[in-house]
Order: C-alpha cells, then structure tokens, then sequence
C-alpha cells in the first residue's frame, strides 16, 4: 500500500512531548491518495489525544493508510502540550489554551490551502480522540473555528468532559515556577510570566514533572481578549444553541477506565483514595457547597455500589464509576444537548482487538481507551494483521467515518460490509446508538437510567451556571 505523502512546515513553536524531549518544529502533514480523482476530496483533519499533555502526529503512530484507500485526504498536524500551552494565570497576562490556538492555526492554514492539494476547504470534517475528542468539542462551541469546518468526530471526548476545562488554574501556574525556584514574583502574574520565560525549556519541563499528580494543565476558560479561543462555559454554549452548527459523530468505547486502572493492584490503590477522598469521589465541575458533601458521595456511592460495599471491594463498579465520571457522562450529555440543533449520531466500540495494551477485569467490556485507534490509523506497535475480524473492523470503521466526511451520513446506503445497518440520528425517546463489535448491530436507551441519576446529582447539589458535565 502507497500514498502520496507531503509535509509542510508551517511555523515553529516549542511543542512538549515528554520532559526528555526539547524544541520540536509544529508541522503539518497532509495525505493524498494515490490515483485520487479529478475532482475536490473531502478533508479529515486529525487531532491526537494525550491528556493535553503528550502525544505527536508522527505517521508512524498515526499512518493515514487505511482511511486514504476512501478517497479522502487526511491531515494531522503538532500542537504544543503541557505547560507550553496550558499553563494560565486566569487573567490576561497568561490567559492559557496556546495548544487549542495552535490547533486552530493549523485549520486556518488547512481551511486556506488544502485546495492546492486536492482538498475541497467546504469539505472538512475535524476528528479526534480523548483530549483530541475534547479538543474537537472545543472547536464545536468556538467562535474563532466557525465556518472552517463542515462536520465532526468527537471520539471518548467532548467539551462537556470535565477534565476540558481547568476551573482554577492559577495555583498550577505558581506552583511550577515554585519548582523551579528562585523566582521572586510573589503572587504577580507578570513577574511570574517574565520569570519563566527566562527558563529553559528543560527546566520548565523538569518543573511539570515535579508538580503533584492532582495539579492539571487544561484548556481554561479565558476572560474577554481579541486572541481568545473560549471564555464561555462550554454547557452554557451548548444549551443555547450558540454553537457552531455541524454535523457530529459521538461516542465512546466501552468500558473507558481500563486503559487507566491497568491491572487489579492498582485499580484498588486508586479505588482505596476513592473511597477516602471526597474530592477524588466528587466530579471537580460539580462543585456543591460543603455542608451536602457527605450526601454527594452518598448519592454517587448509591449508584454504583450495594449497601456496605466499597469500591475498593467491588473493583467492577469502581470501573464504571471510572469510566462514567471520566468519559461517558460529558459525551453523553453533550450528544443529548447538541442533538436539538443538528444531526448526531452516537456510537459505542466494543469491539476487541489490536489491543494496545490488554487490561483485563472479571466481567467489564475488555474494549478501553483508544481501542479504535488500530482500526483508524495504521500504527507502528501492529504488525499487518490477516486476522478476518480485525480487517473487517477496520474496513468497517474507516467506512463509517469516511462516508460521514463525504455525505455528512455514515450510512447513506445500505451495503453488506455494514450488514445493511441504517445509523439512526440520536435522539432522547429512542436514544439509539451503533454498537460496533464483531457485527454493527443498532440499540436503544443508552445509558438511560444512568443519564437520569446523574442529571439528579447535577441538578440537585451543582453549582450554576454548569461549565462542564
């Protein structure tokens, strides 16, 4: 198998990848098929995940093979991570999101000049995965990428997801320079602002590396500036309809936690800290006042667990407590508050195979995050697979998604490679859903009644106005 392949270098900026690496150029890779037809292609412009704090486009990682062979172009592009785009003082001096403003320059630049490669710019679908799914949701409700796309993918991440935005992002923002040390900037944002960029690059990463495990660097939400990228609550966004207006896939894989929880051992430290913590227990965006804290983890407890169990006990049900809170509640919600205003179409992978790593938990769903991605990209961990599953997967996923890139519908003829599946629209009477496994096979009531007991907690204990889910 061959592409077409040219790389263009479009500006240079300090992207982190982990705290080894250094400065590395932002490039963006664009993807032509071979033998494309005469006429304008459809777009998918690509944005990786990594919890906002690592990850890269290489191709090894996220070869274009499999989804190119649809007759669309595909581009993936660098962004920078970490402190080098998250990091925010929540005022105008750091104001934050650089990574979300790289991500918008690169659609700029796509939107201008795929035409000089093929590309139709009224054609582009973005897509992406966990902080790229975020990222996407982002894009969906931010005024500086309207009209520079027609359709998106938002795949276990949305703007509703609540580790997308970072309530309070000024202590992290100390606390790193903090670790640096000799600094002498009190608590003044732009003496702290002159102070670290009068660091290396090695020593700020050196810094991130020492900051507690509960300090986040995350999209924020800015205040009023000619350059921001988002300073509205994204729920706020969504519930008014004052959005951008396009199409969207949405979905999750089926039992999202695994990929974190690793193995049993570990599942139960963090379990235990769960358990203990009311503020490991409690969603961030929640925020209830402190005299109902003991009935918020009541509440929370009494969805998943049996009297007198604890999660560390019933690892299970700390697993999709996990998976919920994390990824399933914010992309749920925000497919239930999108689809007022445009098409939706929410789907489920549960299928299991080219696992990147093969957690395993006595009676959960063995497909965890980024379970599809070996069937979207060709990656370098896998060899070629001749497994007649695994293939069928993979065409059957780059089907799906490269039809909605080129019809806004992923199944706009019924054909036996999708076992004449019709993908309805989403909708709250039916909440119907794609099931991707061994067969396509379309459902009803997703996650319904855990919809209903998590709308509840929100609803009863949350602080107004709602910025995630």
């Amino acid at each position: 198998m061959s592409q077409a392949m040219v790389i263009i270098a479009l500006a240079i900026y300090i992207y982190y990848i982990p705290a080894n690496k250094m400065n590395i150029c932002l490039y963006i890779n664009v993807y032509l098929p071979n033998n494309a037809s005469s006429d304008a292609l459809p777009v998918m412009f690509w944005i990786y995940g990594g919890g906002f704090e690592e990850g890269n486009a290489e191709k090894a990682l996220y070869g274009p093979d499999y989804l190119i062979e649809h007759d669309v172009i595909v581009v993936t592009f660098n962004y920078r991570l970490g402190p080098f785009a998250f990091l925010s003082t929540g005022d105008e001096i750091l104001p934050g999101n650089l990574g979300l403003k790289d991500q918008n320059l690169a659609l700029n630049w796509t939107h201008k000049n795929i035409k000089y490669f093929g590309g139709d710019p009224e054609k582009i679908t973005i897509f992406g995965e966990s902080a790229g799914g975020a990222s996407t949701g982002l894009h969906l409700i931010s005024k500086r990428s309207a009209g520079l796309f027609r359709a998106a993918i938002a795949q276990s991440g949305s703007a509703l997801t609540y580790w997308s935005v970072e309530l309070n992002p000024r202590p992290t923002a100390f606390a790193l320079a903090d670790n640096i040390g000799g600094g002498n900037y009190g608590n003044d944002s732009a003496e702290l602002k002159k102070f670290l960029k009068a660091r290396t690059t090695k020593e700020i990463a050196l810094a991130r590396s020492k900051l507690s495990n509960t300090a986040t660097l995350f999209p924020v939400l800015e205040i009023e500036n000619e350059n921001a990228f988002l300073t509205e609550s994204p729920y706020s966004l969504l519930e008014s309809g004052d959005f951008n207006q396009v199409p969207l896939i949405i979905g999750i894989c089926a039992e999202e936690s695994l990929w974190f929880l690793k193995n049993v051992t570990y599942a139960k430290y963090v379990a235990y800290l769960v358990d203990t913590l009311s503020d490991r227990l409690i969603p961030t965006d929640l925020r209830p006042n402190s005299s109902d804290i003991n009935s918020v983890e009541k509440d929370i407890k009494n969805i998943y667990l049996e009297k007198d169990e604890t999660f560390s006990t019933n690892i299970l049900a700390f697993a999709n407590y996990f998976s919920d809170v994390g990824f399933v509640n914010g992309v749920v919600k925000h497919a239930e508050m999108a689809l007022k205003y445009v098409p939706v179409y929410f789907y489920q992978f549960a299928y299991f195979g080219r696992p990147i790593m093969q957690p395993y938990l006595e009676g959960a769903e063995k497909a965890t995050h980024t379970a599809e991605l070996p069937f979207l990209f060709k990656m370098f961990m896998y060899n070629e697979t001749t497994i007649p599953e695994d293939v069928l997967t993979e065409h059957r996923i780059t089907t799906l998604w490269t039809n909605f890139a080129k019809y806004l519908n992923p199944t706009p003829d019924p054909t036996d490679l999708l076992n004449n599946v019709t993908w309805p629209v989403f909708n709250l009477e039916n909440r119907s859903y794609l099931n991707i496994n061994n067969s396509l096979e379309i459902r009803n009531q997703l996650k319904t009644n855990l919809s209903i007991q998590w709308d509840d907690i929100y609803e009863t204990y949350g602080q107004k106005p709602f910025i995630t889910f």
